[in-house]
């Protein structure tokens, strides 16, 4: 049977397209761009097992069509949107696209720049306080928007907003070279933690305080843990606030490690058991998920205890087969928002002959999914 799933899986999707899962302030979690479509899969750990509290979210208009490698998927708690770069390559980093989590509506939000960051290597943050967008690509730090003037708070009194990538902004030099560094960064008390970069050693982190845009001179150590590449999510708080722990995960999926920023300490958790490039991180504040971007499995960590509840993807959300997610046009070179509850046939009649084929053929390969998936 796994050989029959795996054999579907590899018909159905490029195995360089990726999808991820985010979580909500309400600790709904939810998935986009699965094998399997987008839902939201309940708030409770229970529920992303089996599919209970499972609503499916395909066929929205303005969905990006998550055929990238390297996409970004965060959670700005205060605006209650999904934020996504580098999910559509056919907009690439020249679009942000939203998801606004109550009103179950996408918007694409035009992104201009003299300078882009490359999705090869893209790594980015949603700061909590601001909303503010921060990246590192090029040996770089990046941004979208700023505190005071433009961020994504102003999107819903500013429908056709625009927003610039901005680079060189930092007031101070970066402490170490950046060329060639892939990188690994977590979000604490609003700084950026720097790993596995030149100049540290074990435990040590290169640390960017975001709201003066100034880069420490020198490494803070937060233990003894080797530098290795990986990624990371900050861990939120339950009662609100800016988040002072994120969990750094080495790609080699053997630990887990819980950076604590206000008492500059490490707590290590067994790991998954793998990690690497092809899955994504989200978290509660009860949990850490682990997204497997080529099955679509979840796997959750509890993290007052550290055990790890292994999911079976695809297995456990039948109420999602069949039902085929299609990609929107981004459209001209302005935001636009259409609510769910708006109809789909405007849509569906602008799709080109190519889109509906497209769409046509992803519904037969679901078909198939689930029959070699039964046999």
């Amino acid at each position: 049977m796994l050989a029959h799933f795996a054999i579907g899986c590899a018909l159905a999707r490029s195995v360089a397209a990726l999808g991820c899962a985010v979580a909500d302030k309400s600790a709904q979690v939810f998935v986009f761009g699965a094998p399997y479509g987008d839902a939201n899969l309940g708030a409770s750990s229970s529920e992303w097992g089996s599919g209970a509290g499972l609503a499916p979210l395909n066929n929205l208009p303005l969905r990006p069509a998550f055929d990238t490698a390297n996409p970004f998927c965060a959670y700005a708690p205060y605006l209650d949107y999904f934020v996504f770069l580098n999910v559509d390559s056919s907009a690439g980093l020249s679009a942000l696209h939203i998801f606004d989590v109550t009103a179950k509506a996408w918007t694409v939000v035009p992104l201009t720049g003299a300078d882009l960051p490359s999705g090869d290597d893209l790594v980015a943050t949603v700061d909590h306080d601001t909303n503010v967008i921060y990246a590192y690509s090029k040996g770089q730090v990046y941004r979208i928007g700023d505190a005071g003037d433009i961020n994504l708070s102003k999107l819903a009194s500013t429908p056709r907003l625009t927003m610039n990538w901005l680079s060189q902004f930092a007031v101070t030099p970066q402490p170490f070279d950046g060329a060639n560094y892939k990188a690994v960064f977590g979000q604490g008390t609003n700084h950026l933690h720097f790993f596995n970069a030149p100049g540290l050693a074990a435990g040590e982190a290169w640390i960017f305080v975001v709201h003066y845009a100034w880069w420490q001179p020198t490494a803070q150590s937060y233990g003894s843990f080797p530098q290795l590449p990986g990624q990371s999510v900050y861990i939120p708080v339950a009662t609100g606030g800016a988040p002072p722990v994120f969990a750094y995960i080495p790609d080699n999926g053997q630990a887990t490690l819980f950076v604590d920023t206000k008492a500059n300490a490490t707590t290590t958790q067994a790991g998954f058991g793998q990690s690497g490039p092809t899955f994504r991180y989200a978290a509660t504040a009860e949990q850490l998920i682990q997204y497997d971007g080529t099955t679509g499995n979840l796997n959750v960590m509890q993290l007052a205890s550290g055990a790890v509840t292994k999911g079976t993807g695809l297995a456990s959300l039948p109420k999602v087969s069949g039902s085929a997610p299609v990609a929107t046009s981004t459209g001209s070179g302005v935001a636009r928002t259409v609510s769910a509850q708006a109809g789909s046939t405007s849509a569906v009649a602008a799709a080109s002959s190519k889109s509906g084929a497209s769409k046509a053929a992803f519904v037969g390969m679901s078909a198939v999914l689930v029959g070699l998936f039964l046999l």
